[in-house]
């Protein structure tokens, strides 16, 4: 592929020989579950993101149950969340017995609104249903309108658990760095997330520290001390190795983050004028992480326009092609229409988008996207 949708063996290029050093640290120590290296990546975590704690899980989606679970989410309660996202939090609301209650998302961010979710939480209240919880999406590397999901939930009386995967670095209109404004805050480190482990792994971080005990101790099988087992947890533990490696990525975060910021303004120049829907560069104090670079495209042509990239040997990918709501595992919850979600299934577009793209390739990509519609 002339121009692959996220270089990640040009970007690892930069660190291999420091991450592998920190590996051979713990090979030598012989300590590869949890232990320093994870205490010292969660010190870390909880200090930038300005939270009192942070804890280290196997994974995004664990990060998103666990942190529910933790906040008292279980069987027989509902919990509301986006029809237009990746499956995980959908899947990790049932992971606790709940039941996921799907909201339409805002027709220009395609992040949820609190006018959405209010909406979502009437009708579940309407059905009868206990609704305990919001599980907003920061999508593609932009917050959720935090402050007034913040305030709605505060009102109504429920939980706030932000999902935060995509979203690493990114700040909310309120200048609140991505999952810390809720009760608990979720990351996934899958390799190509911002900040990215080489495998999987993820983090609850929050202010309450009972919620990040329970956390902990959820993702350690339910014990307070070894085979001690006051509830069932699961095995979701970070492992060393992980640790070192996110801990090594800390100090390129900001660099890289300003690379992919330099992709998204030459995107948004090179192609407006197009009949395409761009994302925008946000305002201060916003920030962007710039997960993914989404565009849609209007006249039925999406996948026209994909497979002329394809053809160019430029990498895209849609995100996402069926909306959660009409997923085959959620049909029997028979939920209502969700217009904007599906229509965004319909239209959106990611662009090639990782720090190691270079200006000469985001060039052959904006010429010939250019070329599509000019002819």
């Amino acid at each position: 592929m002339l121009v692959p949708l996220v270089d990640l063996a040009a970007q690892e290029a930069a660190i291999r020989d420091d991450v592998l050093a920190e590996i051979e640290k713990i090979a030598k120590a012989g300590t590869f579950i949890l232990g320093s290296p994870v205490e010292r990546f969660e010190r870390w975590l909880a200090e930038t993101c300005g939270v009192r704690s942070a804890v280290g899980v196997a994974s995004g989606t664990d990060a998103i149950e666990l942190g529910m679970r933790a906040l008292g989410i279980g069987p027989g309660d509902a919990v509301v969340t986006p029809a237009f996202a990746f499956v995980a939090p959908a899947e990790a609301i049932v992971a606790t017995g709940a039941r996921p209650l799907f909201c339409d998302v805002d027709a220009e961010t395609l992040c949820v609104s609190a006018q959405s979710v209010a909406d979502a939480v009437a009708r579940g209240r309407h059905l009868g249903l206990s609704v305990k919880a919001v599980v907003p999406v920061d999508l593609f590397g932009a917050c959720s309108p935090m402050s007034e999901l913040r305030d709605f939930a505060k009102r109504e009386g429920l939980a706030l658990v932000e999902d935060a995967a995509q979203a690493f670095g990114a700040r909310d209109a309120g200048g609140v760095i991505a999952g810390a404004a809720g009760d608990v805050g979720c990351f996934s480190f899958f390799p190509t997330k911002p900040l990215g482990a080489w495998g999987d792994g993820g983090a609850v971080i929050t202010n309450d520290e009972t919620v990040a005990h329970r956390v902990r101790r959820l993702r350690a099988h339910g014990a307070i001390v070894p085979y001690v087992h006051p509830e069932t947890g699961r095995n979701s533990r970070l492992d060393a190795v992980q640790a070192a490696v996110l801990w090594v990525k800390a100090g390129h975060l900001s660099s890289w983050h300003t690379a992919r910021c330099d992709i998204a303004e030459r995107y948004v120049d090179g192609l407006g004028g197009l009949p395409l829907i761009l994302p925008k560069i946000l305002p201060f104090p916003s920030v962007h992480a710039w997960h993914a670079f989404v565009v849609r495209v209007g006249d039925n042509c999406r996948d026209a326009l994909a497979a002329w990239l394809e053809k160019c040997g430029i990498a895209t990918r849609i995100y996402y092609p069926v909306p959660l709501h009409r997923q085959p595992c959620f049909r029997g919850l028979d939920e209502p229409p969700c217009p904007n979600a599906e229509r965004a299934c319909q239209t959106a577009l990611a662009l090639p988008m990782s720090a190691a793209l270079t200006s000469n390739h985001t060039d052959i990509v904006i010429r010939a996207i250019r070329t599509f519609f000019d002819g």
